[in-house]
C-alpha cells in the first residue's frame, strides 16, 4: 500500500494587479501546502485547475520549497470548478492510492467543498482544513491571517459563496455558466464587488 499522503489546493483566481501571479488567497493555501510539505506532514501536492490558473500557482510552490523533486507537485490542469477539482483529485486518489487525502481551501469555500466531497468520494473519509488552522500554527504568521478578514479578495468571494450555497440559486448559477467563461465572468463580478 501506498504511505504517500497528498493534498488539493483549491484554486480561486489571479491576482488581480498581476495575472502571472495567484491571488492572496489561492497564495495563502500554497503557503499552508508548503508549511505541511516542508514539515512532513504531506508528501504530494495537487493542483487541478486550468493553465492560465495552475501554472502561476506551480512556479509558486517551487520557489516556496526550493524545487522540490518534479514528482511532488502534481498539476492536472483541467478545470474551473470546485466540483471539477474534487473529481479531478479523486481520479488521483485512486490512480496512486494515496492515504488520508487532504483538501485546503478558504474557510468560506470549506462547505461547498465538504458538499463536493460527499457527493464524489461517497464513504471515503477526505480530511478537510484551511490555510488559517495550519498557519496559525506559525506566530510568523499571525498579522497575513489578521489582516486576511478585510482583504478585497476574501469580501468577495465570501459573497460569492453565500450566493452559491443558496440551494436552487446556486446549482442555477453554476450549470448555466459555461465553462470557458467562468474565470473571466468570476473575476469580472468579484472587481465589482471591491469596488
Amino acid at each position: 500500500m501506498n504511505k504517500e499522503r497528498a493534498v488539493l489546493i483549491h484554486s480561486y483566481l489571479a491576482d488581480r494587479e498581476d495575472k502571472e501571479k495567484p491571488d492572496r488567497l489561492t497564495r495563502l493555501g500554497l503557503l499552508a501546502a508548503s508549511e505541511l510539505y516542508r514539515h512532513g506532514e504531506i508528501d504530494k501536492i495537487c493542483i487541478t485547475v486550468e493553465p492560465e490558473l495552475s501554472r502561476p500557482q506551480v512556479k509558486r510552490l517551487r520557489r516556496l520549497l526550493n524545487d522540490p523533486p518534479e514528482e511532488d507537485i502534481i498539476s492536472k490542469e483541467e478545470t474551473v470548478t470546485t466540483e471539477g477539482e474534487v473529481k479531478s483529485f479523486k481520479n488521483a486518489v485512486e490512480e496512486k492510492n494515496w492515504r488520508n487525502p487532504l483538501t485546503i481551501g478558504n474557510e468560506t469555500h470549506i462547505p461547498r467543498i465538504k458538499r463536493e466531497i460527499r457527493k464524489t468520494f461517497k464513504e471515503v473519509s477526505i480530511e478537510t482544513t484551511t490555510p488559517r488552522k495550519v498557519l496559525a500554527r506559525y506566530p510568523r504568521y499571525s498579522s497575513i491571517l489578521k489582516e486576511m478578514d478585510g482583504w478585497p479578495e476574501q469580501l468577495s468571494l465570501s459573497r460569492h459563496e453565500r450566493v452559491l450555497n443558496i440551494p436552487v440559486i446556486g446549482k442555477i448559477i453554476e450549470r448555466t455558466i459555461p465553462l470557458r467563461w467562468k474565470i473571466a465572468l468570476q473575476s469580472w463580478v468579484f472587481k465589482q464587488l471591491e469596488r
